[in-house]
Formats: structure tokens, sequence, C-alpha cells
């Protein structure tokens, strides 16, 4: 379980590197506007739900070792 939550904050920690360097870059363009996203609700709702789906898949496997080591 500690290697499979390991891997998963490995994969966010190399996700969220790849989308700040790719906003970086794109917006060191001299033309380049940054988007708006006041008000949008699309937008919103998914920076909302990403982290709570995070923390719900850390949170169910080590719920069930939990109690898996609470029925022995």
């Amino acid at each position: 379980m500690r290697l499979a939550i390991l891997m998963m904050c490995s994969v966010v920690t190399a996700g969220v590197f790849a989308a700040m360097f790719l906003a970086i870059c794109s917006s060191r363009r001299k033309d380049s506007q940054p988007p708006s996203f006041r008000q949008n609700l699309a937008a919103e709702l998914v920076w909302a739900a990403i982290p709570c789906l995070i923390i719900l898949s850390a949170a169910i496997p080590a719920a069930m070792g939990i109690a898996c080591h609470q029925n022995k």
C-alpha cells in the first residue's frame, strides 16, 4: 500500500511540474494573453474535484488496511 501511495504522489508531482512548465513556456510568448477562468463553472468544478479524488483514492486503501489490521 505504501508503494501505491508513493507512486500516486509521484504521478501527481510529475503532472503538476509538467503543467507548471507548460504554463511558463506558453506564457513567455510576447503576444500571449493569459486565459480568464473567472466565472467558469466547469473549470472551478474540475479544480475542486481533482484534490478530492486524490484524497479519496489515498484514504480508501488506508481505511481498508486499518480495518484489516483491526479484524486480526
